[in-house]
């Protein structure tokens, strides 16, 4: 039987049916892990009352925070090596970009992540690509792939969380615009009665300039607010800073100054609305001029087109 077993291992590679012995291998590794996997992740996976309440909460912030949970031990390890060659510009930009998606990654653990994610593609993709079961050149866009999709997410989840504040600010105004014309309460006070009641993303962004300038030493609130509006790239919060700036300043009442900016943001949410839509109608030319005015033109003048390639012919 021994003898057998060595003269088929001999065999093998000299028949050249080898590589499929060997994808077949592969295939059923493959399998195997994705059966233990689904028989790990099937205990713990979402009811449907978990997707109704992940769902009413998504409605709720446009942006939820997210991490690589399975790579975060290894990532943290891998941060102490490569932190000090990372380009302090990128890693800046990146923060920027994961505070602005409410992210609470570090952005050196997330490149390190990124990095681990790079490698076992690759690592997955070189024994196919020596198999000869894919082309070689193949591994590198497949292993950035996953990295691009991860960074995509971050700038769209940004720019769904900036949209969400600019469309929240006017209510959060307009509501402490009538906190403080009952009388006798500051912007500040009338800012925290608002917060405290209201959920959502321009409600967690004021809280968080709240709490920044609650201790001493530490910037006022209107300073606050404008490194919010900077870091976010939404100019309403540096509009309300200097309407609490004016109360922190002058020591008068907000109340109408407030009113005036709220009407100021809806009135720009509306000319946006109206921009948006008469741009709407001017991209929907494209798929109607080219999916029903041309095959009718086409329809209509065939029988033209038909009697005149006849005639010339």
């Amino acid at each position: 039987m021994t003898a057998e077993l060595a003269v088929v291992a001999v065999a093998l590679p000299l028949s050249g049916s080898y590589k499929w012995v060997l994808g077949g291998v592969a295939g059923a590794g493959v399998l195997a892990l994705s059966a233990v996997a689904i028989f790990v992740a099937w205990p713990r996976r979402r009811t449907f009352e978990d997707w109704l309440d992940a769902r009413a909460a998504s409605r709720m912030t446009a942006s939820r925070p997210g991490s690589h949970r399975l790579l975060g031990r290894p990532a943290r390890t891998l941060v102490r090596a490569i932190e000090p060659a990372l380009p302090a510009e990128v890693v800046s930009w990146l923060a920027v970009r994961l505070r602005s998606a409410a992210r609470e990654d570090p952005p050196e653990e997330l490149i390190a992540s990124w990095a681990l994610v790079f490698a076992l593609v690759v690592c997955l993709l070189t024994a196919p690509a020596l198999l000869g079961l894919i082309p070689a050149s193949v591994i590198l866009p497949a292993s950035v792939v996953p990295v691009l999709v991860d960074l995509y997410r971050v700038l769209r989840a940004g720019a769904r969380r900036r949209a969400a504040i600019f469309a929240q600010i006017p209510i959060l105004v307009d509501l402490m615009s009538l906190e403080q014309s009952g009388g006798g309460v500051s912007s500040r006070r009338a800012m925290e009665l608002v917060v405290s009641r209201v959920r959502g993303d321009a409600a967690a962004v004021l809280r968080t300039c709240l709490a920044g300038s609650a201790t001493a030493g530490t910037p006022p609130l209107d300073a606050q607010l404008e490194q919010a509006a900077a870091e976010l790239g939404i100019p309403p919060l540096a509009a309300l800073a200097a309407v609490v700036r004016l109360q922190r300043l002058e020591g008068i009442s907000t109340a109408t100054p407030l009113g005036r900016l709220a009407r100021g943001l809806r009135d720009r949410q509306r000319d946006d609305l109206t921009t948006r839509g008469r741009r709407a109608l001017v991209t929907m030319l494209l798929p109607v001029a080219s999916c029903i005015l041309l095959p009718f033109v086409i329809i209509v003048l065939y029988p033209a087109l038909e009697r005149l390639s006849g005639a010339l012919s």
